[in-house]
């Protein structure tokens, strides 16, 4: 058995939610028995749950830190679980803990800036003694090797991927081209690239005067970044579109011309995975994990993501190129195919795993 301490599955949209539910679909599609327990996530979700994921037992804490720990603790010690999977370096100390206490064998989850910054002791000497440190991307498992003492002999990769019910759409883009960017607009995490593509838009505009920019999110963030498309000028051209439905995202990438997210801090680049499977050229940062998901020059173009002139002169380029943004979104489709599938994901997981010890399936 499977024990899963996850920060939630079902709460607000989120990339680390969506990363343990493709753990949980590909550990329930080999038959792994499965325990669920998520810190955030209400008792609300549980019929959702059941339905998503049948055949999984599953907690929801509601947010109490108390239940989450008692939960976590009486499972650990009743089912004696073969392995713990601890989905969140927040979590390392305990999940520690608790597979010392019910001999199971530890395996910690990172994902980006939550292991790129020292992790506080407690937290260090979690992830010390996990069998394997499992990382969303090479860059992630560097960082978490350089400030956190993640060992070469614990480190893993796993890859995002897309959700096994995705499917590609072959997509035509007519009408007045549109810069597209999914991201939330956080205070706290002010590198995801909205104002320097706001920035770049007035000589976009000079050139491309039909050009609007659509940013899909919402965040504490979004009042500044409407004054400063006021202040340079560009509000008509701007659009806020806050959360959407996921028939109207569908919409959204179906109507972009290119994709654009210069983030600074990327530990994968989910929507990245979207926008390429939609066929669309990226516009993306290069100081992250982000060259491992967009190839330069053949998907997308790379930038610096602090340089409001590369990024102009990047979507100028593709703008004004229908025969290079075909090209690059059908390399974009084929990439996500090749190398980002569902049946990857699941095989590179349950071969990391069964390096510890066997997991017997249901029967």
């Amino acid at each position: 058995m499977l024990l899963y301490l996850v920060p939630n599955l079902l709460g607000p949209p989120g990339g680390i939610a969506r990363y343990c539910r493709l753990v949980c679909q590909a550990l329930l599609a080999a038959g792994l028995p499965l325990h669920v327990i998520a810190l955030l996530d209400t008792p609300a979700g549980i019929t959702q749950a059941a339905a998503q994921f049948p055949g999984m037992t599953y907690d929801a804490c509601g947010g109490s830190r108390a239940a989450f720990l008692r939960r976590a603790a009486v499972a650990s010690l009743r089912q004696r679980p073969d392995l713990l999977l601890i989905g969140h370096p927040n979590f390392a100390g305990m999940g520690r803990l608790l597979a010392t206490a019910g001999r199971a064998t530890p395996v910690a989850f990172v994902y980006g800036i939550d292991v790129w910054q020292p992790l506080s002791p407690m937290r260090r000497w979690g992830l010390a003694g996990a069998a394997q440190v499992i990382a969303i991307s090479q860059f992630t498992l560097g960082k978490a090797q350089q400030t956190n003492g993640v060992t070469a002999a614990q480190g893993r990769v796993l890859y995002n991927c897309l959700d096994p019910e995705f499917h590609q759409v072959a997509t035509t883009r007519p009408g007045p081209p549109r810069l597209l960017t999914v991201a939330r607009m956080s205070l706290a995490e002010q590198y995801k690239g909205h104002d320097y593509v706001i920035r770049a838009m007035p000589a976009l505009l000079a050139h491309f005067p039909d050009l609007t920019y659509h940013i899909i999110g919402d965040g504490d963030a979004r009042p500044g970044l409407a004054q400063l498309a006021a202040e340079t000028g560009v509000s008509q051209a701007i659009h806020f579109h806050g959360f959407v439905s996921a028939a109207e995202l569908q919409r959204h990438y179906e109507a972009a011309t290119i994709y654009i997210m210069p983030s600074q801090a990327e530990g994968f680049g989910f929507v990245f995975l979207e926008a390429m499977s939609h066929g669309l050229p990226v516009i993306a940062g290069n100081q992250d994990a982000t060259p491992e998901v967009v190839a330069d020059g053949e998907t997308g173009l790379l930038v610096d993501p602090t340089s409001v002139p590369a990024i102009t002169t990047a979507a100028a380029r593709l703008l004004a190129d229908d025969g290079l943004r075909r090209q690059m979104g059908q390399a974009g489709r084929r990439r996500v195919q090749q190398q980002f599938s569902f049946d990857q994901f699941q095989q590179t997981l349950l071969t990391y795993l069964a390096e510890l010890r066997p997991v017997r399936a249901r029967a």
